[in-house]
């Protein structure tokens, strides 16, 4: 393996905490993480998106709905019911080798398998994930009319640590993959591509580096000096300029990230106030009144720097104006000349300003969602209750909740001790509320089924650090294999068990009771004692779990079985 690619795969490693040893299936999580990293920019496991050997030439799969990764029937069963049309999906196919060489067998074979993973009846095997990822499918595909042009999209790629030198007999292989997913009819738009070593360093190091832009500007006024803002500006900025600049990738997507602490997700094209900003654009006499007739754009960034004629932004947020921007990225060849943006540039780096421009931004309407949810008062208190105990706590019980997307980027933290607001509410949710089936089943919508039940002001916030530290702490037995392979999808039924492991049967105290400060306490204490000793406890969730019958994927998701658990647990205990 070259040298820079091993280099890039060991931090790697090291970030996610990954204790692998076959370098095939390092390179394989590795390569599924930059590529799925292209199109979600949130965080997610990649071993929830990375087949085992008996991966029918397939050795990733990650589907991407309306902007989130999708990786449970459930999932999109609940995007389907919702308000929601003109859904776009990205079916994402991946297969690695970690050869130095292109060879047009497996180029060849790899198009057989994402051939026979849309046929009605495969023939090649599927794990768990590509019979997970094949259950979503059939969803899509009944319910087609609710998505954008009919059809899903599919992208493929191919990745190897050698170079690409468009030899002809390679290229004719590529495009007979292309032609052969294209040709099932189930695809709108398909994509098959080459990632050779030098574009695989290019995108890893995309990941790692700030964003940057520089966009030219028609004119800005400053605002007055505010306490605790640096500088902000109330700038004009034309269309187009705007989407090259801010918006456009490299590889002709939209930049991910730069939407993360905007409070709502695209809506799609059916949105009213979408089919508004895209009729503007498309009607000659009113494109060039874009600037009077829509709300703006709000920028955040913690490095503004202003040139005469242009604006240059250092990892910047467009924390308004998500809906806007999409509808102007979409519709960029219809943009002219005349046509601008109003923009707010605003350059802060204090987490609660950032928060309240965040909010009174976005104050249209309610939205239900763990952005909204990060800003309450609860939120703020369970983050400052993890920092609290990371000022006395050993270093290998020292764990962050990530409140704010990416607040601990660049501070040398290991990403196995980062936990996102989702997380933590699915780890919470787990262990105290006693639905791990709805932590499995719905991870990307654990808010929804839930919210009204997490981060309340009367709740013990030590009971959200507890649960997560649990987390944690299963993870690092997992990924040293000091927990079997198979274990893996059990971790959110094994944090439900664990507190009774550890407290006895005994129904745990009121989420708002005074005596669940000791009860967690308990619970802390375990998992803080040295040299893993504390792996007798998760060694006697898994006996537990062992006496119900290693469930099934589907079987984890229901509430039979969690109820299940609950009745061996009393009898074991």
């Amino acid at each position: 393996m070259h040298r820079i690619i091993k280099t890039h795969l060991n931090k790697f490693l090291s970030e996610k905490g990954i204790e692998e040893k076959d370098q095939s299936k390092q390179f394989e999580l590795f390569v599924n993480h930059c590529v799925v990293s292209r199109f979600f920019s949130g965080k997610f496991d990649v071993r929830d998106i990375t087949t085992t050997d008996e991966d029918a030439g397939i050795d990733g799969i990650a589907i991407i709905a309306d902007g989130e990764q999708i990786s449970t029937e459930e999932e999109i069963d609940a995007l389907f019911a919702s308000h929601k049309r003109s859904i776009e999906i990205e079916f994402v196919f991946i297969q690695s080798k970690t050869s130095d060489k292109f060879e047009k067998k497996e180029i060849t074979n790899f198009g057989d398998g994402v051939f026979d993973f849309s046929s009605e009846e495969p023939e090649f095997p599927h794990d768990d994930i590509l019979s997970e990822a094949s259950k979503i499918f059939e969803k899509v595909i009944e319910n087609v009319d609710k998505v954008k042009s009919g059809k899903p999209n599919a992208s493929t790629y191919f990745v190897t640590t050698g170079v690409w030198n468009n030899e002809r007999e390679l290229e004719a292989a590529l495009k007979t993959t292309q032609r052969k997913v294209k040709g099932t009819g189930y695809f709108n738009n398909v994509e098959s591509k080459i990632i050779d070593r030098d574009e695989l360093i290019k995108i890893w190091s995309s990941i790692h580096q700030p964003v940057e832009a520089i966009v030219k500007v028609k004119g800005y006024v400053p605002y007055n000096e505010m306490k605790g803002v640096e500088e902000s500006y109330i700038t004009i900025i034309p269309a187009k300029n705007y989407v090259d600049s801010l918006l456009l990738a490299e590889d002709g997507k939209m930049r991910g990230g730069i939407f993360d602490e905007n409070v709502r997700a695209y809506l799609g094209e059916n949105n009213e106030v979408n089919k508004k900003i895209k009729s503007t654009l498309q009607d000659e006499t009113l494109k060039d009144y874009f600037a009077l007739l829509n709300n703006g754009i709000t920028i955040v960034s913690p490095d503004v720097r202003v040139q005469s004629d242009s604006i240059s932004l250092s990892n910047y947020q467009i924390v308004n104006g998500c809906q806007s921007s999409h509808v102007l990225f979409r519709n960029r060849d219809k943009l002219n000349e005349n046509t601008m943006v109003t923009a707010k540039v605003i350059e802060v780096d204090n987490p609660d300003i950032v928060n309240r421009i965040v909010e009174a931004t976005n104050n249209q309407s309610h939205v239900s969602n763990e952005k909204f949810l990060s800003l309450k008062a609860k939120s703020k208190i369970v983050e400052s209750y993890f920092s609290s105990w990371n000022e006395d706590c050993e270093e290998d019980s020292k764990i962050y909740f990530e409140r704010r997307d990416n607040q601990y980027a660049g501070f040398g933290i290991s990403d196995t001790k980062i936990f996102d607001i989702r997380t933590v509410a699915r780890a919470f949710a787990s262990m105290f509320l006693e639905i791990p089936h709805t932590s499995a089943s719905y991870p990307t919508q654990i808010f929804e089924q839930s919210g009204d039940q997490l981060f309340e002001d009367s709740q013990n916030e030590i009971a959200y650090y507890a649960a997560t530290l649990a987390l944690y702490k299963f993870n690092r037995l997992f990924n040293s294999k000091k927990l079997p392979g198979n274990f893996g999808k059990y971790r959110w039924h094994t944090l439900m068990l664990l507190k009774y492991v550890i407290n006895g049967k005994t129904k745990a105290p009121e989420r708002n009771s005074k005596k669940m400060n000791k009860y967690c306490i308990a619970i802390i204490e375990a998992l803080s004692e040295p040299r893993d000793d504390h792996l007798v406890y998760f060694e006697r969730c898994k006996d537990i779990i062992g006496k119900g019958g290693w469930a099934s994927k589907d079987r984890l998701k229901r509430s039979l079985h969690t109820s299940e658990l609950k009745e061996i647990m009393r009898k074991e205990l």
